[in-house]
């Protein structure tokens, strides 16, 4: 008998579903067992199929070495400038005034062998230039000090001495040690009698009542200005010596002097 081909068609696709669901049903048991399988035996998977978990840091940045600093090249020393500088004065010898030297010198003190001790001190001024080779090196008006060296006052019948010392001298602000001495002044001498400085007579009695000043002075003056009549004086305590401002005495410097010009 001989089969209508809708029939055989309607065959071939009820087997082919069969042989399908046959093999779907074999996959999927395959499929159950690959499963099953992994669970119990995992396998990791290759580095290719990973997926990254999360973000991941950028690499660190290596740090470029800078490169060495070059050494700035030394340019060649110049050679240091010369200061000018001011030219070192000379310095200043002074001038020497010699030993032996005279001075003269005007007196600004009072001074009366009755009241002066030896150390009491006077002052004067150079009267003259000092002359060293045409250069003037003590100019007039140039001052000093000094102090008495040695006094002795009259006694009755005897006559009184009276010396003096240079110690020192101002030239032009500056001080110096100057030592110059002078001849001693004894009353009654001549060398006295040139000085107005001997206490006999009415002028010298004067003198040293305006010395010494006061009563005193003025009994002295009265009994020496009557000394020439009636042997006052042998009476009196004598003759005196008294220099009055403005005497002049010349020195002679002990030792020499140098004085800065």
């Amino acid at each position: 008998m001989r089969l209508r081909p809708w029939i055989i068609l309607s065959l071939a696709i009820v087997l082919a579903a069969a042989v399908a669901g046959c093999g779907a049903k074999k996959d999927a048991q395959t499929t159950l067992a690959d499963s099953t399988a992994f669970a119990t035996n995992p396998t990791e998977q290759g580095q290719g199929d990973l997926a990254p978990q999360g973000q991941v840091p950028p690499p660190e940045p290596v740090p470029t070495p800078e490169p060495a600093a070059e050494k700035p090249k030394k340019s060649p020393a110049a050679a240091p400038k010369a200061k000018a500088t001011a030219p070192t004065p000379a310095p200043n010898p002074g001038i020497t005034v010699p030993a032996g030297t005279a001075l003269v010198i005007t007196v600004s003190t009072p001074i009366s062998s009755e009241t002066a001790q030896v150390g009491d001190t006077w002052t004067g001024v150079v009267k003259n230039n000092v002359v060293v080779g045409e250069k003037t090196v003590i100019p007039s008006g140039s001052t000093v000090s000094g102090t008495v060296s040695a006094v002795k006052s009259a006694a009755k019948g005897d006559r009184a001495l009276l010396d003096l010392a240079i110690g020192s001298m101002t030239v032009e602000g500056a001080g110096y040690t100057a030592n110059a001495t002078t001849t001693a002044i004894e009353a009654g001498s001549t060398r006295a009698r040139n000085l107005g400085a001997i206490a006999g007579g009415a002028g010298a009695g004067a003198l040293i009542g305006g010395a010494v000043g006061g009563k005193k002075g003025a009994l002295i003056g009265g009994l020496l200005g009557g000394a020439g009549a009636g042997g006052a004086v042998a009476k009196s305590k004598g003759y005196q010596v008294v220099l009055k401002e403005g005497t002049e005495l010349t020195f002679s410097t002990s030792n020499a002097v140098n004085i800065k010009r």
